[in-house]
């Protein structure tokens, strides 16, 4: 069962539009996410003002590389006509895959998962004087595995233009 809330802030320069979003999570879901990602982009277009930056970030349970991901970063047929958004982890991030899903994280490795990159910082694509796009992407609470881990997915931070 995907989960979606959004909230509006208000902002020293304006409104920021901010989705935070949980997708199913099997590996073989792909295409259950896929219809979520075709209702989140159906929520995204009756709650937003095209104008000001939107701003999607969550775990999607999916691969970069997957049907799900490409049709929100434009790869593939989008969920909504002209609803296209930037992947901070892509434009900004340190040029390695960028795994938030990590069998180095003990918490992690009891899944039996591949590493993939699952969780995302998305902004929408295009916006006046590029407010939202991405300018640095790292990822969290990335620990050795003899410590305590925060939790059994890295977390990611975006700068984004504003």
């Amino acid at each position: 069962m995907g989960e979606a809330l959004f909230a509006r802030l208000e902002g020293d320069r304006g409104l920021i539009q901010l989705f935070v979003v949980m997708l199913d999570s099997p590996l073989d879901a792909s295409a259950l996410r896929q219809t979520q990602v075709r209702q989140l982009a159906g929520f995204i277009a009756e709650s937003t003002r095209r104008r000001h930056p939107i701003v999607v970030c969550g775990d999607f349970n999916a691969a970069a590389d997957s049907d799900e991901m490409r049709m929100l970063t434009g790869r593939a047929a989008t969920a909504a006509t002209g609803l296209v958004f930037y992947d901070a982890w892509e434009i900004a991030g340190d040029a390695t895959p960028g795994f938030t899903w990590s069998n180095r994280n003990p918490l992690a490795a009891v899944g039996m998962y591949p590493d993939r990159r699952f969780d995302y910082i998305l902004s929408a694509w295009p916006r006046l004087g590029a407010v939202s796009h991405p300018t640095r992407c790292e990822l969290l609470g990335v620990l050795p595995a003899d410590q305590p881990q925060l939790s059994d997915h890295y977390g990611v931070l975006a700068e984004l233009r504003y």
